[in-house]
């Protein structure tokens, strides 16, 4: 969610307003500021593991998200997915590897690797792999191990009393695992040998399964993301979500 990121600047702003003093503050006329958030990021998100009710920040670990669904409409994996109460775990442990924060042009940019990140929730499940039949309605985990985050934030100018916010109109994001775990419990109503054989195959093709599913995620992920954002940066001035002085 994750994450991330999308916190990097919310980090500052809450910051300002509610977090401790300790927090680290990026200038934005600091020309040393990518390398400032590349730091102060992956401290602050640790620290919001709780989230921050006054500003709407929802705790990060886990990330909670009501619902998505997943369809994938072509290729050899063509799967329906429904997602209920799904839990995001091991966004606060992301340690970011770039940031570039083009403040001008409302553009951030930063790239992350979460050690692993799990997606627990309710499923529903139907469609095919290969040419194998596959539904099921139960509790999905999905792992991604050593998982890239690319985050790409485009934002624009709402100017309101007087004040400029930085409003995200479009959150992109790609996911480049290195290896993902897959477990669906309850396939085929229960049957447990029918269930287990394909939780091997899933896996065993776990790749393959991923690719062909991973931009639906992107997109549901990424309005998430987006959502979360502007909920601090709809509400908090750009001059303290990037300081322009001390």
């Amino acid at each position: 969610m994750f994450l991330i990121f999308f916190f990097a600047p919310l980090t500052v702003a809450a910051a300002q307003n509610a977090l401790p003093n300790d927090f680290t503050r990026c200038q934005q006329r600091d020309n040393k500021i990518n390398e400032c958030l590349k730091r102060a990021v992956p401290d602050a998100l640790r620290r919001m593991k709780d989230g921050i009710p006054q500003l709407s920040v929802p705790p990060l670990e886990p990330l909670l998200v009501s619902g998505m669904n997943i369809e994938s409409g072509a290729g050899p994996v063509l799967i329906t997915q429904i997602y209920k109460a799904i839990k995001i775990h091991g966004l606060t442990d992301s340690i970011l590897t770039s940031y570039k924060a083009d403040l001008k042009h409302y553009r951030l940019r930063t790239d992350s690797i979460t050690p692993k990140m799990e997606f627990i929730a309710d499923y529903v499940m139907k469609g095919r792999i290969l040419v194998l039949p596959i539904q099921g309605k139960g509790v999905a985990n999905i792992t991604m191990v050593n998982l890239v985050v690319k985050h790409d934030l485009i934002g624009e100018p709402v100017v309101r009393d007087g004040q400029t916010y930085m409003h995200i109109k479009d959150y992109r994001v790609k996911f480049v695992p290195d290896k993902v775990h897959l477990h669906f419990s309850n396939l085929f109503n229960g049957d447990k040998r029918l269930g287990d054989q394909m939780n091997i195959f899933l896996n065993e093709n776990s790749d393959l399964v991923f690719n062909e599913l991973k931009e639906s995620y992107e997109k549901s992920l990424s309005s998430v993301f987006q959502d979360v954002t502007n909920k601090i940066f709809d509400k908090v001035p750009m001059n303290k979500i990037f300081p322009e002085e001390q």
